[in-house]
């Protein structure tokens, strides 16, 4: 059974995963924080952050659809997203 997490929770551990990466603190990142323009995200340190995601979630984000999310809001909704078809791939 796979587990079941919130929006909320998900935006938090999005949002942490990010200030670890980019040595801020999580109240610091705002939902619609550009990633790369605002928060100094590269191409290195956005993988770090896919992978600590994928581990978090127990997903596989492929790496071309991580790259589209700019913000943590796309980024929540595209973990939504994954964990939605896992669960149905496992239901």
């Amino acid at each position: 059974m796979a587990d079941t997490y919130t929006t909320e929770q998900i935006r938090m551990e999005v949002k942490r995963l990010i200030a670890n990466v980019t040595e801020r603190e999580p109240e610091e990142i705002s939902d619609t924080a550009l990633f790369g323009e605002e928060l100094g995200v590269d191409s290195l340190m956005a993988m770090e952050v896919m992978i600590a995601v994928d581990k978090k979630f127990k997903i596989d984000i492929p790496e071309e659809e991580f790259n589209k999310a700019t913000n943590v809001n796309e980024s929540v909704a595209l973990v939504e997203h994954w964990l939605a078809k896992q669960s149905a791939a496992t239901a």
